[in-house]
């Protein structure tokens, strides 16, 4: 009888931790998407914003805030467009880049997944 006791509440308390594990892990995966999602939105609106830009000013209003005061700067023979063009490939690699790690944490099964879609640091050397 003891022995049937012990067996039915391993059990019981093995089911609980694994649902717990399985929501945890949902709501981690539900944050991540939905933090990924709203970057996407910010960049898609400044990729928009500089492809509607008409001068380097505006251009410079579209950047984030941490660059605001540093002014675009056309290297010598270069055209406005030239210039735009550049910088919304740029921004489109990003999204590029971004949309990957949303599609990686919208795959991922299980909690080491979702760590790994992570995006490693560069070391410096």
């Amino acid at each position: 009888m003891k022995i049937l006791m012990t067996t039915l509440l391993l059990t019981t308390l093995t089911v609980t931790a694994f649902a717990n594990e399985t929501r945890n892990f949902s709501i981690k995966k539900e944050k991540i998407l939905s933090k990924i999602t709203t970057r996407i939105a910010k960049v898609e609106n400044r990729k928009n914003c500089m492809q509607n830009a008409t001068s380097l000013e505006k251009m410079q209003s579209c950047r984030v805030k941490k660059y605001k005061n540093r002014p675009f700067k056309l290297k010598k023979g270069m055209t406005f467009e030239e210039k735009r063009t550049k910088v919304v490939n740029r921004i489109t690699k990003r999204i590029v880049k971004i949309n990957k790690r949303k599609a990686c944490v919208e795959n991922a099964l299980d909690i080491r997944a979702l760590k790994a879609c992570k995006p490693q640091k560069k070391t410096k050397r």
